[in-house]
């Protein structure tokens, strides 16, 4: 009886929070509201577009495609956007449809003038109007033909560079969409966002350009060039136009089949990107595991899917434009046939017969031009669809909403009773109520197995993700109340395969920081043991790409990068993971710094005992769930600690070449490790 109520109080508590509370995308609702009510709250929370359920039913996850990511699009509103891009360029676009008018004016007029001279030479009588010579009349015509002529080349610079001005501005605002984007949708589809970015903005500049301006010269030829046949011969202008109707009604249903078989065509195109862009970013593997035939063969198919598409637009254009050629065709050899017997009656002139058939001729390009000009606004509109989808996507994870936190603002990091899933994996959980307080300064270290959601609390933490349930605090406050701009500007991250981007040394380390300068780059660089950069022939303006450098530099220039925010927080994942033992000292010198330099909060995730031990507390995460916490020395010295099993299963190989028990390999490595540890910790303390 009371489940309907409360239904329907929590429907009304949600239309409110919706109006006055909701000003992140994310619900709020008292915390003495009962918990069947806040399990419906969360529930609407979580789906947000799903009306609000009293029971909850397992449900299979859709098929994962782009456009569902992207969600629902308007072909209308496509066109208006489309329109809209070009107001930016009113003016140079106004000047060319000006020059368009006067070289369409110009070339409408030659059908005419043609008609006159047959009418002049044929005559026993000739006689210029106006009194002209023949000499005058000729520099007169090849003075309005040289100014059409200009007009026409201003027409199309004004029109080409209009149209790469836009196609410019497009992209630009393509790529800031895309990297507005949470990382799961940008992960998921980067082929065919490139795809978007770099096809599709060119074909819808040239649709309001190039296209737009050819459109415009047909309607011009098209109109003018019906007026001067009726002002030439009615009958035969009525007995030409018996042929646009069906041309007209095929061009319609043609222009909308090209519309849809051009989105189809782009999202081939993109998933063909995808592959091509996966494949060329990864080739020391593929080259490695010689799988170049396999990922030809892939890329191949993809190849096939867009080419199977271009085969049908083909058939589609090559019976469209076949059929429109053959009826004008016809057309023009009825009206020569009436035409001449009209001239046999002497109702018209044959200076009228041959102007009327060349004004026929540009009436027919003109309509073969309009439509081309139809098909080609269908092809904008649908590679429009594609980039205003991106375009007007709103982020999961939106950027701007929320307040600034304070960079000089420091406090206890906490994760409260959260629970994590990826929204690729729906139903798959990688955190299962986990609840972590990491106190100012402190450092600790999360250890687990692979797959055990290590990785995932640090992509919790820079907010590439929010929990499904619980939440993360950040002195008291919910960090989903901040800005993610602000709230990542106060974390360092050093992750386990640092990216460095062409440019110098100096730029990769300022990277992102714009304002940093060579001091405190150098100091920054000093503190992460980068002192192999001044052995460089030109030190920090030594050009570099993604692989110039080793793993253990890149490592270092990635805690530098790190270290010049001068974070709050500093996030290790598997910093040393890869490296060898120097280059693995040399990291944890300067991890060991940054733990005895300043008041920095420091979590890592690591598998390397080295590493780990650094630690104030250790950590151990299995199946998504804290089993247990302690300092490195209480979870050694205890015989049952999960975290003593890890650390043996670690050394087992290095057991068996020395021919020691894994434990007593722990214990030497142990004996190894805990001195400096020890010392360091005491001296942070101090």
């Amino acid at each position: 009886m009371w489940r309907p109520s409360l239904a329907r109080t929590a429907t009304s508590c949600i239309r409110y929070n919706n109006a006055f509370h909701r000003p992140h995308g994310r619900l709020t609702l008292h915390a003495g509201a009962p918990a069947t009510l806040r399990g419906l709250v969360r529930q609407y929370a979580t789906q947000p577009n799903e009306p609000v359920k009293t029971e909850s039913k397992a449900a299979e996850a859709p098929k994962f495609t782009v456009s569902s990511l992207l969600g629902p699009s308007s072909k209308t509103t496509s066109f208006r956007k489309i329109i809209g891009l070009a107001k930016p360029e009113r003016r140079p676009l106004t000047m060319a449809v000006g020059l368009l008018m006067v070289s369409s004016s110009v070339s409408m007029s030659i059908p005419f003038t043609v008609g006159k001279l047959i009418d002049f030479f044929s005559t026993t009588t000739p006689q210029i109007p106006f009194g002209l010579s023949i000499w005058q009349a000729s520099g007169l015509i090849l003075t309005v033909f040289t100014a059409g002529a200009v007009a026409n080349a201003g027409r199309a610079m004004l029109m080409k560079m209009a149209g790469q001005r836009i196609v410019a501005r497009l992209r630009e605002q393509t790529y800031a969409a895309a990297l507005r984007q949470e990382v799961e949708f940008v992960e998921r589809s980067e082929g065919d966002v490139i795809s978007r970015l770099a096809v599709d903005t060119s074909i819808v500049g040239e649709s309001i350009t190039q296209n737009l301006s050819d459109g415009l010269r047909a309607v011009v030829m098209s109109g003018v060039g019906l007026g001067a046949m009726f002002y030439v011969s009615p009958t035969l202008t009525l007995l030409m136009l018996a042929v646009v109707p069906p041309v007209s009604l095929g061009a319609v249903f043609y222009g909308r089949y090209l519309k849809k078989l051009s989105l189809q065509t782009q999202e081939a195109v993109g998933e063909m990107t995808k592959v091509a862009n996966e494949s060329l970013a990864a080739l020391r593997t593929v080259q490695a595991f010689n799988a170049q035939q396999q990922e030809g063969q892939k890329f191949h198919q993809k190849v096939l899917d867009v080419l199977t598409l271009a085969r049908r637009e083909a058939v589609a254009s090559g019976i469209f434009f076949g059929s429109t050629g053959w009826s004008g065709n016809v057309t023009l050899l009825a009206l020569l046939g009436y035409g001449g017997t009209l001239v046999s009656r002497g109702d018209i002139s044959v200076g009228d017969l041959t102007s009327l058939l060349l004004y026929t001729v540009y009436v027919g390009n003109g309509l073969q031009m309009i439509t081309s000009f139809f098909t080609s606004i269908m092809r904008g509109i649908g590679a429009g669809t594609r980039i205003f989808e991106l375009i007007d996507r709103d982020a999961i994870i939106p950027h701007e909403a929320g307040k600034p936190v304070d960079p000089s603002h420091r406090g206890s990091l906490v994760f409260e009773n959260v629970r994590f899933e990826y929204p690729s994996r729906k139903g798959v959980e990688i955190l299962k109520d986990l609840s972590l307080d990491i106190g100012v300064g402190e450092s600790v270290a999360v250890v687990g197995k692979s797959g055990s959601g290590k990785s995932s609390i640090q992509a919790l933490l820079l907010r590439y993700y929010d929990p499904v349930e619980g939440r993360v605090t950040y002195g008291g406050e919910d960090i989903r109340d901040y800005t993610v701009s602000s709230w990542r500007s106060l974390i360092g991250i050093v992750p386990q395969d640092p990216v460095l981007f062409t440019g110098t040394i100096a730029s990769n380390i300022a990277y992102g920081n714009d304002e940093a300068t060579r001091e405190q780059i150098e100091d920054a660089a000093r503190e992460a043991n980068c002192e192999f950069i001044w052995g460089l022939p030109k030190g920090f303006e030594t050009e570099i790409g993604r692989m110039s450098l080793s793993g253990g530099q890149r490592q270092r220039l990635a805690i530098a990068r790190a270290l010049l925010k001068k974070p709050a927080i500093l996030a290790l994942d598997e910093a040393t993971s890869a490296l060898d033992a120097t280059s693995e000292h040399r990291v944890n010198d300067a991890i060991n710094r940054i733990l005895r330099g300043r008041q920095t909060t420091c979590l890592f995730v690591a598998h390397r005992l080295s590493t780990i031990a650094r630690a104030e507390r250790i950590v151990v995460l299995e199946d998504g769930r804290i089993t247990e916490s302690g300092t490195y020395r209480q979870l050694v010295n205890n015989p049952d600690s999960r975290f003593r099993a890890l650390m043996a299963t670690q050394l087992d190989a290095a057991a068996t070449q020395t021919s020691l028990p894994p434990t007593e390999a722990l214990e030497e490595e142990e004996e190894f490790e805990e001195e400096p540890v020890e010392e360091d910790l005491q001296k942070q303390r101090a």
